[in-house]
């Protein structure tokens, strides 16, 4: 059986450099380069309980989703997360720290007792939490009274106190704005998110402020469930009505379902009504036309979230304030003024 004193031997270092290398510690990315290189050359797999028990550390962390009964749809039929799992697990995989995944719902009665739990075993070092809904922000009660290391994403909406990256989802909606109106827009539609959606909130708010300031005026405001279905039925419901010059869906699968209504009835896009979306996702490139839409930069953020949560764990800061500033991206449902 391999040990970590054969892959320090293969690497020309000491048993401890190599400790330290494959545990995230204080080395230079060369050697811990050439010790993890050693390690997979002989297939090396390290005991995580006794790393436990030598350092008090798993090397783990947690990512949590919340969410809510009503809308199970947002995490089962929508790849929201799946750009952001990437860029936690891109730095997870540089310091050698595993993830573990877990969605839990704001409903679910132990859902503080879970995070207490979570404290209590030791079995993570930190934890990434995903707030979706403006509820209670109960569950991270148990975190701070512990000291735990969390930090949050849209953390700015429960305070100054938390430790988040934020998305920025009021700048990426008045990008939209400024765009329609640049593009002579007069009567514009929405299509959000669940109403006590933080996304839906937040991009509402930075899309009719800067909507109105330009000029426009606010036609039609429905709301979905990020879903395909649901952009397709509230398109629907607004092409019963004079058709607005543009409409913005707050992401990219609704605006999918609008377009997919749209050709149905024969209804051009743009040369009739604008669409633009929001997420950038694999899907905005799939749809005839491609979708303008926003690049909420979502692998960065999840690099953010993993790299400051690390930080906070190794008590190299103690403070998480981060913004990842979304990115407007032109293409042929929307083109630019």
């Amino acid at each position: 059986m391999t040990t970590l004193k054969d892959v320090a031997a293969l690497a020309g270092v000491s048993t401890a450099t190599a400790s330290l290398a494959l545990n995230g510690g204080p080395v230079n990315e060369k050697t811990r380069e050439t010790v993890k290189k050693a390690a997979k050359q002989l297939n090396y797999v390290p005991n995580k309980v006794g790393q436990m028990l030598t350092s008090g550390r798993s090397n783990t962390i947690e990512l949590i989703i919340l969410t809510a009964d009503e809308f199970p749809n947002i995490v089962r039929k929508t790849s929201l997360f799946y750009y952001l799992m990437e860029g936690v697990l891109a730095i997870a995989d540089q310091r050698n720290v595993s993830v573990r995944f877990a969605v839990k719902s704001y409903d679910d009665p132990g859902l503080v007792t879970y995070f207490a739990e979570l404290v209590g075993s030791r079995m993570v070092d930190g934890a990434i939490v995903i707030p979706q809904f403006a509820r209670d922000a109960r569950y991270a009660r148990p975190l701070q009274d512990a000291g735990f290391p969390f930090v949050l994403l849209r953390a700015a909406t429960f305070g100054d106190d938390l430790n988040y990256v934020d998305m920025g989802n009021s700048h990426g909606a008045k990008l939209v704005a400024d765009l329609l109106v640049g593009c002579g827009a007069q009567r514009v539609g929405i299509i959000n998110g669940p109403a006590s959606h933080l996304d839906a909130i937040e991009r509402e708010q930075g899309f009719t402020a800067a909507l109105l300031d330009g000029g426009a005026a606010l036609v039609a405001k429905l709301n979905g469930d990020f879903t395909i279905e649901s952009g397709y039925a509230a398109m629907d419901r607004i092409a019963a009505r004079k058709l607005p010059d543009a409409v913005f869906c707050a992401n990219d699968y609704m605006a999918a379902g609008a377009i997919k209504f749209l050709r149905g009835r024969g209804i051009r896009v743009p040369d009739d009504i604008a669409i633009v979306g929001y997420d950038n996702n694999d899907i905005a490139t799939a749809v005839d036309p491609e979708l303008t839409t926003v690049d909420n930069r979502f692998f960065d953020l999840g690099r953010e979230l993993a790299g400051n949560l690390l930080s906070l764990i190794d008590q190299v800061t103690d403070k998480v304030a981060v913004q990842v500033t979304p990115e407007l991206v032109i293409r042929q449902s929307c083109p630019a003024p």
